[in-house]
């Protein structure tokens, strides 16, 4: 593609901190039209700060962001949407009881005081078949996969006219055939002209669709790099973490000890009455990681939430801690030596208001508790200790809230919090879904060290992650689990894509 010779939006020396914290120090970026332009960098570099400066969602302290030559300042999103800038954030911001084009339209003006909700659907239509961007206006947001859910942010900014779209770890929560979808698109909306800015940790994703390529570090601007002047992508990984990065663990073997974990015949329902998931029969080991695996939505989740205590399950047994549970037993269980890390580690696994010493004693309340009194100084102590142990960066130390920390941070606050535990069971579920390739390997890392004294429970659909890590591998589809694979049986794993499909070559 050729570049235009000159960009329809320059930041210009841009910084923005957050109290002592520099976020963007003096970061200059072109934006051109018809491009797709990937910025990169590891968790906390600076990207979705910047982005959010763009497109409104703060003011920069310095700098300045010039449109089609024109210099200007917005203090809200809608000020930056009105000028034509939308972003997509990576938490979708739809409200699920409300259809798809009630969303769309919520917030839009009118010079007549209806709503024309059946005019509003005929363009959703247009716009949807235009970009390929396939929702049906009606249906309900809560009804919808993470993929339409997108399409429905996407349909939003194109329904108030933006050009300028903004993506923030737009796959991070999308299922392989979503993200071959979401690429179709990108690539229909720059060859109709829109500049397109897309922040991601992911280099795949970078080397098979940018036009251009940003990276950050700490704050600052790295370099601008064309594709074609990559070599490959360890290059770029090192320009994006400042070190060389392998992404390979080694396993060494380990004979697996007694059941930590078993569970028969297990069954749960959602909140509407209707089966998630049926008959599951498995147990975790000592000194093992058993990754259950499929695509997004055929039972992991509801399983998982079953299991870490916060969903109710309704048939079969659970071993744990020498006792035999009912569905009824297990929600009063100690569950004190299970730590559980959360595939939501904004919502369910932190509290965004609190400071890291609060969320540090979240699932450890007994630990700090003397009588009805919190020992915060050893609370504070611990978490400061975590802080300096697994590389945590933060704007204001341990006084910091944890909806100051970028996704790579809070991750590892949680993993800091649960595995100091020292837990004979670990649930870790997603644990490196959005985070960059550095804090995935560190990640990585803890988790195989972490087989010598517990067993561990890995739910991911990352399938580099799952035969990197795991020693054995159980396939769910629609609530069950279809088998259970070990590592070295390489026919088993050969035909792991398949029964994600629900089939197998011997079927």
């Amino acid at each position: 593609m050729t570049t235009p010779a000159s960009p329809v939006l320059q930041l210009k020396k841009i910084t923005k901190r957050f109290g002592s914290l520099v976020a963007n120090d003096h970061i200059t970026l072109d934006i051109h039209a018809g491009t797709i332009h990937a910025l990169l960098g590891e968790n906390g570099a600076g990207k979705s700060t910047l982005m959010s400066v763009l497109s409104g969602r703060y003011q920069p302290d310095e700098g300045e962001i010039v449109l089609n030559n024109e210099t200007v300042r917005f203090t809200s999103p809608s000020q930056a949407l009105a000028r034509g800038i939308g972003m997509v954030y990576q938490r979708f911001m739809l409200i699920e009881p409300m259809s798809v084009v009630e969303n769309i339209v919520l917030g839009t003006t009118s010079d007549s005081p209806f709503l024309d909700l059946k005019g509003a659907a005929i363009r959703i239509r247009q716009l949807s078949e235009q970009y390929g961007l396939a929702v049906d206006p009606n249906a309900r947001i809560a009804d919808l996969s993470m993929g339409e859910r997108q399409r429905v942010e996407i349909l939003k900014l194109l329904f108030r006219n933006a050009e300028i779209l903004i993506f923030d770890e737009p796959t991070a929560i999308l299922t392989p055939p979503e993200i071959t979808a979401f690429f179709k698109t990108l690539k229909k909306l720059a060859e109709r002209g829109h500049p397109i800015v897309f922040i991601t940790h992911k280099l795949d994703e970078v080397m098979e669709l940018a036009d251009r390529i940003s990276i950050m570090r700490r704050g600052k601007m790295i370099t601008h790099i064309l594709p074609q002047q990559i070599r490959s992508k360890r290059e770029l990984a090192r320009l994006m973490v400042g070190r060389e990065i392998v992404l390979k663990v080694d396993k060494k073997d380990i004979t697996p000890g007694e059941p930590v974990l078993e569970v028969k015949g297990l069954k749960g329902i959602n909140e509407e009455g209707r089966t998630v998931f049926e008959e599951i029969n498995l147990e975790v080991k000592k000194g093992e990681i058993l990754a259950i695996t499929g695509v997004a939505g055929n039972g992991q989740e509801a399983l998982i939430a079953g299991l870490a205590g916060l969903a109710p399950l309704q048939q079969g047994s659970i071993f744990w801690q020498g006792k035999t549970y009912t569905p009824q037993t297990w929600v009063g269980a100690n569950k004190q030596d299970l730590a559980y890390v959360p595939e939501d580690r904004h919502t369910t696994g932190t509290i965004g208001a609190m400071d890291l010493a609060e969320n540090y004693m979240l699932t450890r309340i007994n630990e700090f508790s003397q009588g009805p009194f919190l020992q915060s100084a050893a609370a504070r102590s611990m978490t400061a200790k975590a802080i300096t142990t697994y590389n945590i960066r933060t704007p204001r130390g341990i006084d910091s809230k944890a909806g100051q920390l970028s996704g790579g941070n809070l991750q590892k606050i949680i993993l800091a919090r649960e595995l100091e535990k020292n837990p004979r069971l670990i649930i870790a579920e997603q644990p490196t879904q959005g985070l960059d390739i550095g804090a995935t390997e560190e990640v990585w890392q803890t988790l195989i060290a972490q087989r010598e004294h517990a067993g561990i429970l890995l739910v991911s659909g990352d399938l580099k992650e799952v035969l990197s890590l795991a020693d054995r591998i159980a396939v769910m589809f629609r609530g069950k689990i279809l088998e259970i694979i070990p590592a070295t049986d390489t026919d088993g794993i050969a035909r792991i894509g398949l029964l994600m499909a629900g089939t197998s070559d011997h079927n």
